[in-house]
């Protein structure tokens, strides 16, 4: 049978690729109400397009995670820069702050230390049983909307805060000698799902800067 007689016989009957796409490969793929087919191979590429869409969007969403990463450790690095920088507790209790102000854009911050060398300090001097209580419990950086009475007491009434991060300051020795709270009144901010590696960092560091100016005292 020749080529011109085959076109002839689907050109009779229309519907003959249709009844026997599997046998030849063939896909049917009706749209619009028309009848198409489309070959086995046609449809693999376009399957193989659709996961190519899927595996860049994820690709991007790496590389951005990976940006934010980048940049968190840069603030991370100033942050280290300026307590190294500070000659004393006070001087060092300032950077710190002023490094959440500009890094992390945290302008409520609280600082409470029961450090016997602290005890001058009117403003971040705090030896109540119930704080230290409170900074014993945090075995890793608590975030969330929940804080007790006390710690909401060292923020002013307004804005009203929504979220807070609140970070034990411990010795070498594992015992707390402070705790630092961070507030914000955008309630997505510190959520309870959130990942607290960094924040765990942070209190590190800042404990074993503060640990040794006070002891340096």
């Amino acid at each position: 049978m020749h080529s011109e007689q085959v076109l002839a016989f689907l050109d009779e009957h229309p519907d003959f690729l249709q009844q026997h796409a599997a046998r030849f490969g063939l896909q049917a793929a009706p749209q619009t109400g028309e009848r198409v087919v489309v070959s086995f191979v046609e449809r693999q590429m376009l399957e193989l397009k659709d996961q190519n869409r899927q595996l860049e969007a994820q690709l991007q969403q790496w590389v951005e995670r990976g940006q934010d990463n980048d940049r968190l450790l840069a603030r991370l690095h100033r942050l280290t820069l300026s307590l190294l920088a500070a000659h004393d507790a006070q001087a060092m209790i300032a950077e710190l702050k002023g490094s959440l102000r500009r890094e992390f854009q945290l302008d409520r911050a609280a600082l409470k230390l029961w450090h016997p060398a602290a005890e001058g300090d009117a403003e971040h001097y705090n030896a109540r049983n119930e704080v230290q209580g409170l900074a014993r419990n945090l075995v890793s950086p608590y975030c969330g909307p929940y804080v007790n009475d006390e710690v909401l007491s060292w923020f002013p009434a307004t804005p009203v805060l929504q979220s807070f991060a609140q970070v034990a300051l411990k010795n070498e020795a594992g015992q707390p000698f402070g705790i630092l709270v961070l507030a914000s009144d955008d309630s997505q901010r510190f959520t309870l799902d959130m990942h607290t590696q960094y924040l765990a960092q942070i209190g590190e560091l800042v404990s074993a800067a503060l640990l040794s100016a006070l002891e340096a005292a």
